[in-house]
């Protein structure tokens, strides 16, 4: 049941753990944004304390965090929504899911939401809960049901199980709200009938369910999280996320009409614009550019006893979305973390200076590895940055190594160059497996991960601009050439190999990275590296 909540935005600055997840012991999972007269109000839900797997992690509540500026973040001390109590009564006792937030004609917060109940062979229903004002100042005690106008027949085109994901917004050119949910067909098969229901409301209380799928790929599970919007550019984007290959991650498709077709864009990434790690991400318009929006999504946990990825972890830092001249997405940070306005913001704290130099690697017919410095970490929450931009290259390829020591590289990031001037970026575990046959015969055994050995590729990428490596604890975050590859290092050797293994080259508390280049020559340009607290 919604738990009534009060609070004011303080403008207090809140550590970036604060940010990435509600407490040490709760994971932060998907992200519902809005912004409201420059203030851009951020829920998300968050993991009951401690649990791990399903259906305990998920019996998930609305959390909010609210800021001017994506850097300051005041979090609300209650929870917006909290699952209900009671099996035969309550629709969301095992989980409070995800959905939406709008303002609607009273001009009064609205909050639709997935509810749980497994006690019902895990139906789910859409549910609404109300503010009191437009900022969500307080929240009605209690949550209602929506009303679906449809016949039996007519709803029996969807399954009951997945029907979820509520997002809610205006269609200016019907004058009608629209909802798009996340469900399935009840027939077909079971791995390509996953689509996007269409319901339409004059006034976000009564819907009417339109029984032709709104979108309909037949090409994977169920499709989550979906949300639409346009950039006032003559393009409307779908964006959800899919948990299954191909192009598992979020995903955007591009259309000429909110009403479609919409296209897999010609981007060389098919569409992602990360990898499947960063999931479940959604938008808002961005403070003062409607030609622009900001998405927030999450970084999976992942739990050491039984080498599993959890549902819910950290949050993504905040990346702004913008259309390039061909309306395909171009993504980026979207927090000014590494130029001049760092220091007025107080996030530069000295005695960790930018450095910066550059940097000329060469190898020919073979490859070489070249350490950077070893860096200091001074809290396990510290965010350090590094960023480079390619002056030259000639080599086959180059790239960084992650948590390297003298025996075994660590995950990988490889770019390569094409006769375009372009360039193929790929994300790579440490190393790939071998064939039985082999494993057999040495003893070593490397793990089959669904991450490995490719964790990301994007293809076609211009990188002129720097190229950004963020990363704090064992999240990895990299933007370069319009996309980002996010990932959580996660020890990925086997006992068999790590008893090969040589103590690592760099004391505890320090990052160690290595620069390779592969036949040829490369040269680095504004090799500079910060640490934020």
């Amino acid at each position: 049941m919604p738990a009534t909540t009060e609070s004011s935005l303080s403008g207090v600055l809140v550590h970036s753990t604060a940010y990435r997840r509600p407490s040490a012991t709760q994971a932060s999972a998907d992200a519902i944004p809005l912004l409201i007269d420059d203030v851009y109000h951020i829920f998300h839900l968050a993991t009951p304390s401690n649990t791990v797997h399903h259906p305990p992690r998920l019996r998930s509540s609305w959390c909010r965090m609210r800021s001017f500026d994506l850097i300051q973040w005041h979090r609300d001390s209650l929870p917006i929504v909290q699952p209900g109590t009671d099996h035969a009564n309550h629709a969301d006792p095992d989980g409070a899911w995800t959905g939406s937030a709008i303002i609607g004609p009273d001009g009064k917060l609205n909050i639709f939401y997935t509810g749980y109940n497994l006690a019902k062979d895990g139906q789910q229903k859409i549910l609404k809960v109300q503010a009191s004002d437009r900022h969500g100042s307080v929240f009605e005690k209690g949550s209602e049901e929506i009303k679906i106008v449809c016949t039996p027949k007519e709803r029996a085109t969807y399954e009951n199980i997945d029907f979820r994901d509520p997002y809610v917004f205006f269609n200016e050119q019907e004058g009608l709200y629209w909802m798009l949910l996340g469900t399935r067909l009840a027939k077909g098969s079971p791995w390509s009938r996953g689509c996007l229901a269409l319901l339409r409301s004059q006034d976000l209380s009564s819907w009417q369910l339109q029984t032709e799928p709104f979108y309909m790929p037949n090409d994977m599970y169920c499709p989550e999280c979906p949300e639409l919007f346009t950039l006032n550019n003559g393009k409307w984007y779908l964006v959800y996320s899919r948990f299954q290959a191909p192009d598992a991650g979020t995903v955007y498709r591009m259309a000429d009409s909110p009403y479609g077709p919409f296209r897999v864009p010609r981007d060389g990434s098919n569409g992602r614009l990360d990898g499947r790690r960063w999931y479940a991400a959604k938008s808002c318009e961005k403070q003062g550019d409607p030609t622009k929006r900001i998405f927030f999504g999450w970084i999976g946990d992942y739990n050491k006893a039984d080498k599993k990825w959890l549902w819910g972890g950290d949050m993504a830092l905040p990346r702004e979305v913008s259309a390039r001249d061909d309306g395909t997405l171009f993504i980026d940070l979207a927090i000014p973390l590494l130029d001049q306005g760092m220091s007025s913001t107080g996030l530069l704290t000295p005695p960790y200076p930018t450095k910066s130099s550059s940097m000329q690697l060469s190898s020919i017919g073979t490859t070489q590895y070249q350490y950077l410095d070893s860096i200091d970490i001074p809290a396990p929450s510290a965010l350090h940055c590094l960023t480079f931009t390619i002056q030259t290259m000639d080599a086959h390829s180059f790239g960084l190594v992650f948590d390297t020591d003298s025996n075994m590289p660590g995950p990988k990031l490889r770019l390569i160059r094409s006769a375009d001037g372009s360039f193929e970026a790929t994300l790579l575990t440490s190393l790939p497996p071998l064939d039985d046959f082999w494993a057999d015969q040495y003893n070593l055994y490397l793990p089959r991960s669904i991450d490995g050995p490719e964790i990301i590729r994007h293809v076609g990428l211009r990188l002129e601009d720097p190229i950004k490596v963020l990363r704090t604890d064992d999240l990895i975050q990299i933007f370069l050439g319009g996309r980002v590859m996010s990932y959580r290092i996660v020890p990925d050797v086997s006992e068999a190999i790590e008893k090969h293994r040589n103590a690592p080259d760099c004391s505890p508390g320090t990052l160690a990275y290595s620069v390779f280049v592969e036949d040829g020559e490369v040269v680095l340009h504004n090799v500079s590296t910060c640490m934020i607290e």
